[in-house]
């Protein structure tokens, strides 16, 4: 749209060409392309509208509070000046959604969202025009900015979505107004800013709201907090999971880092699947796409046709094969203890030895020391070496790994990523099987790298 259609839609005063198009938005002066709209916001370390005379180099305009000071816009450029920035660019996004003839489905969940969310992207563009959000921006900040700079040729956009505390999903629901809701397990993440695990919950129940009357919910039979969901909407229910479900999953062949075999159940038949992916998590978000998928019309065969072309996502379980007879799953980008569980899981049934490198799971609160005990515990019957990465909630993972029986020189802690593969590179020998995972901000993905690096 043009900057004055624009400004009308935000109630806001165009400084500069009003006939200046934008083709998109960002929040992060970092990722602009040319034709987007950057939208200045205040943060907790610094405020967008320092880098607006930066951004508008490759930004056609720029959305910012009425009373900032700056520079007059560049003749091909403009400002739209409005009270409250972020309140204008969540209305921007839920005008773009109003005048599209979308298909929406949203992806939330405690583990699994991103992969699933791919995996849904993928079977549904195998039928369908497909948009998909990028990485995990599924914040009211990233996702407003990946449906503005969807292309309009679309037909169905597959949206993450995530929160961190009560009310933003619903925020998101009112931008979205989807029409497939799924929901993948739920499980005890951001606990830090939640009084219990019903508190999420009730948290992540709040996108229901927003859920089409005439669409679909579909919803994991093998988690019990998601059998109330049904009852906050009037829309179709689809279980998946358990064996008398909607959907769910007959002969399981763990193939272990290879893959998986098995046959998916679907409302409209069943067909055998041939996946990549490994572990049997990876088969539950198969199982979660396909059962959203064929609630926008792709057939199971459809599914089963495109299901081994399905690849993780970066840092989301990719086996990595880096010389030296050494493999790495790589699950770096993030963690919570369902999550180590399931990846201890998949590392204990490989073959070799096996390695755990698990960096400390944040935003646990008053969870987190017994949590990470657990997770020492259950690296003690996975793994024959456990490197713990970071402070005291890696040592009590440590320690619990030696109270399990694990010897005293095959559990060692480093303070962070690069020590971890400082660690490695002495460990490591040939056969070995490593797994990579822990929460974004330890930065595993750095070991991940400085291993990969070293074999190329």
């Amino acid at each position: 749209m043009t900057v004055s259609e624009l400004a009308r839609v935000v109630h806001g005063h165009v400084e500069g060409g009003l006939d200046v198009r934008v083709l998109g938005a960002e929040v992060d002066s970092r990722r602009l392309r040319e034709g987007d709209l950057f939208v200045a916001l205040r943060g907790a370390r610094c405020d967008g509208h320092a880098f607006v005379d930066s951004a508008l180099e490759t930004a056609a305009a720029a959305l910012v509070r009425s009373d900032a000071e700056l520079d007059p816009p560049p003749a091909d450029r403009a400002l739209v000046r409005t009270a409250d920035p972020l309140a204008a660019y969540h209305e921007l996004a839920a005008h773009e959604r109003q005048q599209r003839g979308w298909t929406i489905a949203a992806v939330t969940g405690s583990v699994g969202k991103t992969t699933t969310k791919d995996m849904l992207a993928a079977l549904a563009a195998s039928q369908l025009r497909t948009g998909a959000s990028s990485g995990n921006r599924n914040s009211t900040l990233g996702l407003p900015a990946e449906l503005l700079s969807q292309s309009g040729e679309i037909e169905v956009f597959v949206a993450e979505t995530g929160m961190s505390q009560p009310g933003e999903l619903s925020l998101l629901g009112s931008i979205l107004r989807p029409q497939v809701v799924l929901y993948t397990r739920i499980a005890p993440v951001h606990t830090e800013f939640f009084p219990d695990l019903d508190g999420i919950v009730r948290a992540k129940a709040e996108l229901i709201q927003w859920l089409d009357p005439d669409g679909t919910l579909v919803i994991n039979a093998d988690d019990p907090r998601q059998n109330g969901f049904p009852q906050n909407s009037p829309a179709r229910t689809l279980r998946y999971g358990t064996p008398d479900a909607d959907a769910h999953i007959d002969g399981l062949e763990d193939r272990g880092l290879l893959g998986s075999r098995f046959r998916l159940v679907l409302p409209d038949g069943e067909a055998a699947i041939d996946l990549a992916l490994a572990g049997q998590h990876q088969a539950e978000n198969l199982l979660a796409a396909a059962t959203a998928a064929h609630a926008l019309g792709v057939s199971v065969d459809q599914i089963a046709e495109a299901a081994p072309a399905l690849e993780a996502p970066e840092h989301r379980g990719r086996v990595l094969e880096i010389g030296g007879g050494i493999t790495v799953v790589d699950d770096s980008y993030n963690a919570s203890p369902l999550a180590v569980r399931r990846l201890l899981e998949l590392l204990a049934r490989a073959p070799g030895r096996k390695v755990a490198v698990i960096g400390e799971m944040y935003e646990l609160g008053e969870l987190a020391v017994e949590a990470h005990r657990q997770a020492g515990l259950e690296a003690a019957a996975a793994a024959d070496l456990l490197v713990a990465v970071g402070g005291a909630d890696a040592g009590a993972m440590a320690a619990a790994a030696r109270d399990a029986g694990m010897a005293e020189d095959a559990v060692l802690q480093a303070e962070g990523a690069e020590q971890a593969a400082m660690i490695l590179r002495r460990h490591l020998r040939s056969g070995d099987v490593v797994l990579v995972k822990g929460s974004r901000g330890v930065g595993l993905d750095r070991t991940v790298a400085a291993l990969v690096g070293e074999a190329a």
